[in-house]
């Protein structure tokens, strides 16, 4: 018979098998979860008629000759890659997406599917509903899933109960907002003056960054002396500021004088000073100070400016607006044009006239309004006037070193000497200045003027120079003339009247001012620890004593219960909910309040919070709440503070503290409070309490989420995960075995299962949702064409091959 007969038959066979394949694959394609199959075929057994030769000598070589004996269906595949998501809207339906199928079990037998039309049965177990087949996974233990364990059977019966849990836990999260406002005012009182008491004790706040008990009875205001330490200096050189830190001060003088006076002293007849020529030597120009700045070789000077500080050995600079300006050796000289322009001419010789000459640059001309000429300073005198801000020095010297200057008007004596030479300021208006004769001058006392010997003098004070040598002080009788050369009758000491000539006189002008400059010799100062801040204590409102409270935003509130305190914000409520171990809920009050302000100063010096169980005083521990039935439940608490940093940090200690709650059948149980987590932003108060524990309950209502994890929620709000369903995962899943209901079994090709949750195994479960098949009828018409024409190409062989054959048969006829 001829070959090609078995071999149409083979073909025959073959693509009615793959026909087979196409029709099962179309006749689910709306099975759920179903896998479509592929049917590959492979050539059979092949004739030889002469085999291959190698290549020899002159000749190659040559591939052998086969005969082909038909084909042969290589393998069924079945095709596992994830069909279509169709919601349906129902809680146990799962679509499962990856490399995995769900685990089923009857028994102890055990299968895999990908069809996860899932539902509770009467007793809560989680089934396939058209076979029975009871879910695998993972059963909770009190809302706690172990995932490393054997997996059983997911039972999860409705009206589950769950018994009560007491609480021991509170954690708070979120933002505390640092700028929450503060109590500034209590009934007009504030913290720029309190008096301190038994009931309202207050903190002071030193200028030395201490911090002390207020005294009772004692008002305090900032810039209050706290403490004061009295220091000398005598060193020449030596020198003090006077300010609120350095007051009151004394000064002892070169002429043994001493004048004392604090830092708001405004006494116009003093004023003190010094010149130095010390490099380094520094001074700030104020309105009560005057810096003077001089270059003692050029003879330049200028004026310090109000707010800047000097140095000699510093550059200055002074404007000139008139005259000539010559620019001398190591000086700077800028010129200004009437154009609005600048020009350095310090290399350039000569003088010019401001308001006169003109100056050429770049061939345009300009009239020269003024110049700036700068100057290193060799030396500066600073004077100022008394009080704040004065600067004292010991000196050497009158003139070039620390002096005061006093002027006296009220009768006083004064000797003058080099250490303090004396000014005198006449009636007349004439002025004697630099006196050192160590002669002593008086306030009303004539002033000899020039001795004249010629002429007469008709009115005044005069000094009578007679030829008998003596000298006599008068004055001049109204009409009467006292003349050199004529007679002056005097009486001496012995009561004798004697008569003689005049032989000259001076004028006496009463001395009207003396202007003393005297060495400092030697400066007392007190050294006073200050008030910087008065950190007030308590106030209580009542009823009866109702409060109006100003906070720091500038809005107000009036209270009639509670303890308060300046600096503090007002207590922020917020309420936990603790369960008791019968499950009873307890609802305490946890207060945050803003108990300090920080500075800023160093990152550590933020704000402060305290956390306390006491609303209405913050030093309390202890809080009683009335329960609906009218039980009292006490709650026991320290204090606790929390400081931030500036970055809004907490960072004291662990943040954790606790309370114990107690009720009215005296059964206590402790709850730790955890505040680590709080931050303080600018912003708005967000924190708030979670804590662990529930009341009694019943299972209402599951869901699952993506992982296969199934949560139960329960009548009183908690929520917890029951089991969690498992996925099995095969190296081979196309080597599964199907035996029917969209079910697999494991064979020799398919290697064990590696069962693990769905997100261990890279895979996706969409709940409330089912796959659909994976068929594509498009591509399954295709290979259904495909396979209609091999069938008819097989089958035209077979006739063919007849029709040879038969025309051998008549061959022989």
């Amino acid at each position: 018979m001829m070959r090609s007969l078995y071999s149409g038959v083979s073909g025959l066979k073959g693509h009615q098998t793959r026909m087979d394949v196409v029709g099962n694959n179309i006749a689910n394609v709306n099975t759920t979860g179903f896998k479509s199959s592929r049917v590959t075929f492979a050539d059979t057994l092949l004739q030889t008629q002469a085999g291959a030769a190698a290549p020899s000598g002159n000749l190659g070589g040559t591939n052998p000759k086969q005969i082909g004996l038909g084909v042969g269906v290589a393998s069924i595949d079945t095709i596992f890659t994830d069909g279509s998501v169709q919601a349906t809207g129902k809680n146990t339906d799962l679509c499962l997406s990856g490399n995995g199928l769900f685990v089923v079990k009857k028994g102890s037998e055990r299968f895999y599917t990908r069809d996860g039309a899932f539902e509770f049965d009467a007793e809560g177990n989680y089934v396939l509903p058209g076979s029975g087949l009871k879910v695998q996974g993972w059963m909770a233990s009190n809302g706690e899933l172990n995932t490393s364990g054997e997996v059983t059977n997911i039972v999860i019966p409705s009206g589950k109960s769950m018994p009560p849990t007491a609480t021991t836990t509170a954690v708070y999260t979120n933002n505390l907002k640092a700028d929450t406002a503060v109590v500034t005012k209590v009934n007009g009182c504030n913290e720029t003056s309190w008096t301190c008491s038994a009931n309202m004790p207050c903190k002071l706040v030193l200028s030395n960054g201490t911090t002390v008990d207020g005294t009772e009875g004692i008002t305090y205001t900032p810039d209050y002396v706290y403490s004061s330490v009295k220091n000398t200096y005598t060193t020449l050189g030596d020198m003090v500021t006077v300010n609120k830190y350095h007051t009151p001060i004394t000064v002892t003088l070169a002429d043994e004088t001493t004048h004392t006076f604090t830092n708001k002293s405004t006494d116009a007849d003093w004023q003190y000073g010094y010149t130095t020529k010390t490099a380094g030597d520094e001074a700030t120009a104020t309105a009560k100070v005057t810096v003077s700045l001089k270059n003692t070789t050029t003879g330049r000077t200028a004026n310090g400016v109000s707010g800047k500080t000097y140095k000699v050995g510093d550059t200055a600079t002074t404007s000139v607006s008139s005259g000539t300006v010559t620019c001398n050796a190591n000086e700077k000289l800028v010129l200004l044009l009437s154009d609005g322009t600048k020009h350095d001419v310090s290399t350039q010789a000569g003088s010019y006239v401001i308001n006169s000459d003109k100056y050429t640059y770049d061939g345009h001309s300009a009239t020269i309004v003024g110049a700036e000429v700068s100057f290193t300073v060799d030396e500066m005198t600073v004077v100022s006037a008394e009080g704040e801000g004065a600067s004292l020095r010991v000196g050497s010297a009158a003139i070039t070193d620390g002096y005061a200057l006093r002027q006296i008007t009220d009768g006083s004596s004064v000797t003058a000497s080099a250490t303090s030479p004396v000014t005198l300021t006449l009636e007349d208006g004439t002025t004697i200045t630099g006196l050192t004769d160590e002669k002593t001058y008086k306030v009303g006392d004539g002033y000899e003027g020039t001795k004249v010997t010629t002429g007469n003098v008709t009115a005044g004070k005069v000094r009578i120079y007679l030829e008998d040598g003596t000298t006599h002080d008068d004055t001049v009788p109204t009409g009467t003339t006292y003349k050199v050369g004529d007679t002056y009758t005097y009486t001496n000491s012995g009561g004798t009247v004697v008569s003689t000539k005049i032989a000259g006189y001076a004028s006496l002008a009463p001395i009207k001012a003396i202007s003393v400059q005297s060495q400092i010799t030697g400066i007392e100062e007190s050294s006073n620890t200050l008030v910087n801040e008065i950190i007030p204590g308590r106030v209580t409102a009542s009823k009866t004593n109702a409060l109006t409270l100003t906070l720091s935003d500038g809005t107000t509130q009036t209270v009639n219960s509670g303890i308060y305190d300046i600096g503090h914000s007002l207590p922020i409520t917020t309420i936990i909910n603790v369960v008791d171990s019968l499950g009873k809920t307890h609802s305490v009050p946890i207060y945050f309040t803003k108990t300090a302000t920080g500075s800023g100063e160093t990152s550590n010096d933020g704000n402060q919070w305290t956390v306390s169980v006491d609303g209405k005083d913050i030093t309390g521990t202890n809080n009683s709440i009335t329960e609906d039935d009218g039980s009292i439940t006490t709650v026991d608490m320290e204090p606790y503070v929390m400081q931030f940093s500036t970055t809004g940090g907490l960072i004291n200690g662990s943040g954790n503290l606790e309370f114990t709650l107690r009720d009215g059948a005296n059964r206590s149980q402790t709850v730790s409070i955890d505040v680590s987590q709080l931050t303080q932003y600018v912003g708005n108060n967000t924190f708030k309490g979670t804590t662990d524990g529930n009341a009694a309950g019943t299972l209402s209502s599951v869901s699952i989420d993506s992982s296969g994890i199934i949560t139960g929620t329960y009548t009183n709000g908690v929520k917890q995960a029951e089991a969690q369903v498992a996925v099995a995962q095969f190296n081979n899943a196309a080597g599964l075995t199907k035996t029917g209901n969209s079910l697999y079994q494991t064979s020799n090709n398919s290697g064990s299962a590696t069962v693990k949750t769905a997100s261990d195994l890279g895979c996706t479960i969409t709940p409330s949702a089912l796959e659909m098949s994976n068929v594509d009828i498009a591509s399954e018409f295709s290979d259904m064409i495909v396979t209609q024409r091999g069938f008819q190409s097989n089958s035209k062989i077979i006739t063919v091959s007849d029709e040879m054959l038969e025309t051998m048969i008549n061959m022989k006829r």
